[in-house]
């Protein structure tokens, strides 16, 4: 185990954008803001045609996006922790320039194959692919900056995943209006919005490919993890590693709990601004709040909250957090509610850049990818159950109507 933590979380705008002055790490850096922009603009392509292939069916609408997401989740409950394994047995460069060129073309095969069996297998691959991504760039990360700036690392990468979000909501939106401009000009005339989407979206896999190629990224860790007995020694290695230490168990059950929190957002979100009287438009605004909360606070909390520890701030922006969101359930105003939600997201960022700093920090390089990979499989297994279930409860409960103040 590394040293002990630092006592502070000095993390600011500054110190972030030198970090990015490392070639290495800016290299990272810009190829996973591509990669993140691509990922959620296929996350709102693959949604939309979803519902464009249920036709006009309200509820055979909704099960089909519950569809996307629920293929984008499940894959984690077999492979989160063996892609882990294998993120840090082999060379973690090749891992991601091989998954970018995957989910480029898997992206691609969409929209020219069109029906429901190949967009949810399509789904279910792509995030597969993204498992074995996802830990092989997290563990490079402390590997190309010196120990005393990862935090501004993970700020700007947690940076580049989240705030990619609005700018793929944007450009999604952009295309949905203009379409049809476009594709005659590009001579794409009888493609959507959602067809140019995911052809956009294999462009930016493919570019991130091509900047991860160029970047020297250290293999000590291949050789260690080598020593290990088998892919069931490696396992068992990051799972005691977990169960051995406090500080991140803390951590995993703090994640855990802000995620149930977010799915259970993410699951009922459109029902929430219906039931405020608003609509697709709100549903957009909504989900750019999120992300421009998760982005700021991802961005600027750090230095915000620098008085206190990271061991303090981590639980005091997680409990903030959820304490806002039973706020948010008790509204009844959309411009508020947006309010609540854009903070949300900003406390939800400055927890998840003070936990994955002090993952980085605590756990040793050649076991670094798998316990990246558990924490990736545990989240996604619980968003899996909460998508699921959250709905089902809604649904149980009904609409209700309080009346205050009456006799």
């Amino acid at each position: 185990m590394s040293g002990t933590l630092p006592s502070s979380a000095t993390g600011s705008i500054r110190a972030s954008e030198h970090v990015l002055r490392i070639p290495a790490f800016r290299k990272l850096w810009n190829a996973m803001s591509f990669s993140s922009f691509g990922d959620w603009l296929g996350l709102l392509a693959t949604t939309a045609l979803a519902q464009q292939l249920a036709g006009g069916d309200y509820a055979t609408a909704n099960f089909a996006i519950a569809g996307v997401f629920i293929a984008r989740l499940l894959p984690s409950v077999i492979l989160g922790p063996i892609a882990g394994v294998i993120a840090d047995r082999f060379d973690r460069k090749k891992v991601m320039v091989i998954g970018d060129i995957l989910r480029a073309t898997l992206f691609l095969s969409i929209p020219l194959v069109g029906n429901y069996l190949w967009l949810y297998i399509a789904t279910v691959l792509v995030e597969c692919v993204t498992l074995f991504w996802s830990p092989a760039k997290e563990a490079t990360v402390p590997n190309l900056v010196p120990k005393n700036k990862l935090e501004n690392a993970n700020q700007m990468s947690l940076f580049a995943a989240y705030g990619s979000a609005p700018i793929a909501a944007l450009t999604f939106s952009f295309l949905s209006v203009s379409a049809t401009a476009i594709g005659e000009t590009v001579g794409l005339e009888n493609y959507s919005a959602v067809d140019l989407a995911l052809y956009l979206n294999t462009l930016s896999f493919l570019v991130s490919a091509i900047t991860i190629s160029r970047i020297e990224i250290p293999k000590k860790h291949i050789e260690a993890s080598q020593k290990s007995d088998s892919l069931s020694t490696s396992l068992l290695d990051g799972a005691k590693f977990i169960a051995s230490s406090k500080i991140i168990r803390g951590l995993i059950i703090g994640m855990l709990g802000a995620f149930v929190a977010a799915g259970a957002v993410i699951g009922l979100a459109r029902t929430f601004v219906g039931d405020l009287d608003a609509g697709d438009a709100a549903y957009g605004v909504l989900f750019g709040a999120v992300f421009t909360g998760l982005a700021a606070g991802i961005a600027i909390g750090p230095k915000v909250f620098s008085q206190f520890s990271r061991r303090r701030l981590f639980g005091a922006a997680l409990t903030t957090a959820g304490s806002l969101l039973i706020v948010l359930s008790l509204l009844q105003n959309l411009v508020i509610a947006l309010l609540v939600v854009l903070f949300i997201g900003a406390f939800s960022g400055v927890s998840w850049v003070t936990g994955f700093t002090m993952l980085g920090m605590e756990v040793n390089d050649e076991i670094r990818g798998r316990t990246f990979a558990f924490v990736q499989a545990l989240v996604r297994v619980s968003l899996v159950a909460v998508l699921a279930i959250a709905p089902l409860l809604a649904a149980a409960i009904g609409e209700h109507t309080f009346a205050f103040g009456q006799a």
